[in-house]
């Protein structure tokens, strides 16, 4: 029993020193590391050595095979590297490379993003617009005589200065709703009335866009009592 297991012994050492390739090593140099992969005509271990020994070498710990990969990573740009690959009994070949690689700068997505945000806005600038500046007063009011009263009136519910950042704030009001297409109404003169629920403000205009009235009646129903047709502001002509 002893001399047969002696034998079996034997065998698997002469098995093992007679180990050959069946496919030359080969590496493949990514950026900073490299892959090594060779082949051996039967399963067996695998193993291997990095020189020099700065860079790391990582083996995988599995059962034996015929197919061999292992990973070098560290390595430096330039430098030239020998590679050893065999099994647990036996060296079989040796490879050298050089690492050609360029370092890779470690840097967050967020960094990256904005970086390449950058890139884009240089390559295609975006062009500045000027927020729209209210026409003269004259132009905004519809009848002018009325303003003082309306203002007198009316300035206080948008905290007005005077009349004319009274009108001016009806102006943009009218720009506002056209862009966020707010409730309004046409009667058949061609007057449009608008309100926004939100702030409670009621407006009024002439078809040329010139106030008539501006103010927060304190709530919708004086926008429902109102004549005139839903009409969309924003395709509004």
């Amino acid at each position: 029993m002893r001399i047969a297991v002696f034998i079996c012994c034997l065998l698997s050492s002469l098995a093992a020193f007679g180990l050959e390739l069946a496919a030359p090593p080969t590496v493949e140099v990514t950026v900073s590391n490299a892959i090594v992969h060779w082949r051996t005509d039967v399963a067996s271990g695998t193993r291997a050595k990095i020189s020099p020994d700065s860079a790391h070498l990582s083996v995988p710990d599995k059962t034996p095979a015929a197919e061999h990969t292992v990973v070098v990573t560290g390595l430096r740009p330039g430098m030239e590297y020998s590679v050893v690959v065999g099994s647990a009994r036996v060296w079989l070949a040796t490879n050298t490379f050089t690492a050609t690689g360029k370092m890779v700068e470690k840097i967050s997505v967020k960094e990256t993003a904005v970086a390449d945000a950058k890139k884009i806005t240089e390559k295609n600038p975006v062009e500045k617009t000027e927020p729209l500046k209210a026409p003269p007063t004259r132009k905004i009011w519809a009848n002018w005589a009325s303003l003082p009263d309306h203002f007198a009136r009316h300035g206080s519910d948008f905290h007005a200065q005077d009349a004319d950042d009274y009108a001016r704030m009806s102006w943009e009001f009218l720009q506002r709703a056209k862009t966020d297409g707010l409730p309004a109404k046409i009667d058949e003169d061609g007057v449009f009335r608008v309100f926004d629920s939100k702030s409670g403000t009621f407006a009024s205009y002439n078809r040329d866009g010139t106030t008539k009235t501006f103010f927060k009646p304190g709530g919708r129903d004086y926008f429902d009592r109102q004549p005139g047709k839903t009409v969309n502001l924003k395709t509004l002509k």
